[in-house]
This record gives C-alpha cells, structure tokens and sequence, in this order.
C-alpha cells in the first residue's frame, strides 16, 4: 500500500486523466467523472475523507462557483428560448438578402447560430447553408465544411461560450480582457476558414436588393443578443467605476453585470415574443441545465483538490527533473482531451487547473495569459478534429458528406490557425515580457 502511494504525482495524475476519459467514454457525465478524480487524487495524495469533504464545501459555496453556474444556465435559458419560440428562424430569415456578396450570406447563417451556445448548433442553420450551397453549385463536402467550421469561429473568444468562461474564471482573469485579448484568434479563424473553403467560390448567385424594413426586423430580432453583451460591456465599466469609488464594493463578483443582462435578455424574448411563465418552467426542466451546473461545480471541485492535495508542486518538480518543456504540456494535453470528447467545457474542466497551477509554480504568473490563449486554441483545435464532437456528426449526416474527404481538407485550416495562435503567443509573450 505504501509503494501505491510513492508513485509519482505525474503517474497518479495521468491514471487520473485516463479514469476520466474512460468514464465518460463509458457515458458517465463528465461532472461525475471529474467527482471520482477528485476523490482518487484526494485519497492518492493521502488527504482524509474529512480533508476532501471540506474542500468540496467550501468550493460548492464560493461566490465564483455559484456565479459560473448562473451565468451558464441564464444563457442556455437564453438560447432554447430563442430557439422554442422561433426567434432564431426569424433572426436567421430576416439576414438573407441584407447582403449581395455570395460569400458572406453562406458564412452569415452559421455565424450568427455560433452568437448563442447551443449543443449541435450546426444543425440550425444547415438548411440555410444548403439552399445557399445549390445556387452556388457547391459539393456536399463544402457545404459540411463552411456551415461546420463558421458555427464555431466564435467559440475561440466569445464570452458567451463557457469554455471561455471557465477559462478566465479559473484563472482569476477578467472575463472581458480575455475576450479581447483572444479576439485576434477569431479574426485568424474566420480567415482561415475563408482561405481554405471560400475563396475559389468566383460567382454569386442573384441576392434581391434588401429594404430598409428588413434592416429594421434584423436589428429587432438580434435586439436579445445585442442586450446581453452590450449591457454586460457598460454593467462591467459602471461596475468597475463604483467599486474605485467605493472599495467596500469590490466583493461584488465581476460576474455580475452579465449575469443581470442575461436576466433582462431572457425577459425581453419573452415580453417581444408574448410567451408565458409556462415555457419559462419548461425550459428550465431541461435536465441538461443541472447537467451542465453539476459539471461546472465538479470542475471547480476538482482544482480544490488539485490545489489542497498539494499536487501540482510535485508535478512540477517531476517536470523540472525530468527537464519535459512546459510549452508542449500546454499544447498537448488540452488538445488531446479535446479531440477525446469534443466539448471545450471538457477539455478546460479536466486540464485548465493543472496548467494554471504549473503555470504559477513556474513563475509564469505575469504571462498567465498569453500561455492560456495557446492551451485553449489548443484544445479548440482539439474538439474541430474530434470525430465525436456533436456539430461535426450532425453535419456530415445532414450534407451527406464523405467522411475521408471532411477530414482531408479539414486539417488545413486548424494546421494554419494553429501556425497563427503560435505566432500570436511569441507576440503576447514580448509585449507582456
């Protein structure tokens, strides 16, 4: 029994990886993967029942905990709404002819699906993407292409996704300067999505001039999207002038001004659709809301016990002996669990702690965010490769896609958005040097 708790930390925190992995696999939620993690670190790493249990405790009721779980359920509210009460169709339908160029209407209907998370999302606005990709006499490999890959440029900055979220929130970074600072990625995506399916498109079907009242229903029906970033962007500066006036308010989370534009977001959907506190009741019994509270509690759990137990310093002496460069541990690890599970909140969940924490102990606190940038790309190069990410099975189902001929022009444009974020650290890592 002694000789099983000698084993390396390293060793003990690659089973642990693999436990995970074969849990959910095994199709067990990844919150009660990550639970029986934490529990076998705990024990591994020879804390008490009693250690653990207040450790989880006290995580389960830490504002930031309590917090991420508002924000991420408010906005799954937010989308099945839009969704259940057709607003999303009518978002959709009123951008078709606001533009001429052949290529921005195909990228547009993914794109503005990609504004809202939404667990294969792709499929919404594949029927769009199909019309479009007829007239433009495009194959059906193009068509997966353009509607999978434009779903999700977002997904890499955009503080809606909680794969963002629980980036900057287990790092202790202002989900804004996260944002921004990743904003670029989403620009190096998009290009490269253009690059490599768009570009050879040279003629445009006819697009009927758009009217202005078609501009008006446009801005009306985005008003819900617009709401919960443009109130979350003025409630975070209001916010952060009130607490240097008034120190006593710097307790309030910085989470807060989100979530209360998603409260009022949510409540105009309802008041511009007439829908009644029914619907309301019924979306929130969606058992995958609780999923997703459960799965971001048992992340928050799992760092408590990464950082209780100790692990992380005997990990980073093992790394430092066995002289193993930090930068592919960054690189590697986020990308192959995202490619295992295909879910950004995954790969963050099980990963984000360990390296947050090697980060730290590697004195690389100042650099914090420039080497989480290069993991999270990382790991979302991860997830656009996985043959089990949702959006990419939905689509090659629905275009009736080769498989082969998906992933041989695929890996293209992620070789080249991972040439860029590369290049993007050396830069961030000069300005914050």
């Amino acid at each position: 029994m002694e000789l099983f708790l000698q084993i390396p930390m390293l060793l003990k925190i690659t089973v642990i990886f693999i436990l995970i992995l074969l849990l959910t696999r095994r199709k067990y939620s990844l919150g009660t993967a990550l639970l029986a993690g934490a529990l076998l670190l705990g024990l591994w790493s020879r804390m008490s029942l009693w250690q653990i249990a207040q450790s989880t405790g006290a995580t389960i009721i830490q504002p930031q905990t309590l917090m991420l779980n508002a924000v991420v359920i408010l906005i799954l509210i937010l989308s099945h709404a839009m969704e259940r009460l057709g607003q999303m169709k009518r978002l959709l339908a009123s951008f078709r002819g606001l533009v001429k160029n052949a290529k921005l209407n195909l990228i547009a209907f993914p794109a503005i699906i990609g504004l809202l998370p939404m667990p294969g999302g792709a499929i919404f606005s594949a029927p769009m993407v199909d019309v479009l990709g007829k007239e433009y006499g495009l194959d059906p490999e193009t068509k997966a292409l353009v509607n999978y890959w434009f779903r999700h440029v977002w997904e890499s900055a955009w503080p809606l996704y909680p794969g963002v979220l629980l980036a900057a929130s287990l790092a202790g970074i202002d989900v804004w300067r996260f944002t921004i600072t990743a904003a670029p990625m989403f620009l190096a995506s998009s290009l490269a999505g253009y690059l490599f399916f768009l570009r050879k498109i040279s003629h445009a079907a006819p697009v009927k001039e758009a009217q202005a009242s078609q501009f008006r229903l446009f801005a009306k029906e985005l008003t819900p999207i617009s709401l919960v970033i443009g109130g979350a962007i003025i409630g975070s500066t209001v916010m952060a002038g009130l607490q240097r006036q008034f120190p006593a308010l710097e307790a309030l989370p910085a989470e807060l001004p989100l979530v209360l534009a998603l409260v009022v977001s949510i409540a105009v959907v309802f008041r511009m659709n007439q829908a009644s506190g029914a619907l309301l009741a019924t979306i929130c019994r969606n058992r995958a809301f609780w999923e997703l509270a459960y799965m971001v509690t048992a992340i928050y759990i799992f760092k408590g016990i990464l950082v209780d137990s100790r692990a992380v310093g005997e990990i980073s002496q093992t790394l430092l002996a066995l002289k193993i460069p930090l930068v592919p541990v960054l690189v590697i690890l986020p990308a192959l669990v995202g490619a295992i599970t295909g879910v950004s909140a995954a790969f963050v969940g099980t990963t984000f702690p360990v390296l947050i924490s090697l980060l730290q102990t590697s004195h690389l606190a100042a650099q914090m965010l420039p080497y989480l940038i290069l993991a999270y790309i990382s790991g979302f190069i991860g997830i656009m490769s996985s043959p089990i990410h949702v959006c990419f099975i939905l689509n090659r189902e629905y275009f009736q896609a080769d498989f082969g001929l998906l992933y041989r022009r695929l890996w293209q444009p992620l070789a080249a958005l991972f040439a860029a974020v590369l290049i993007y650290w050396e830069i961030l890592r000069a300005f914050s040097a």
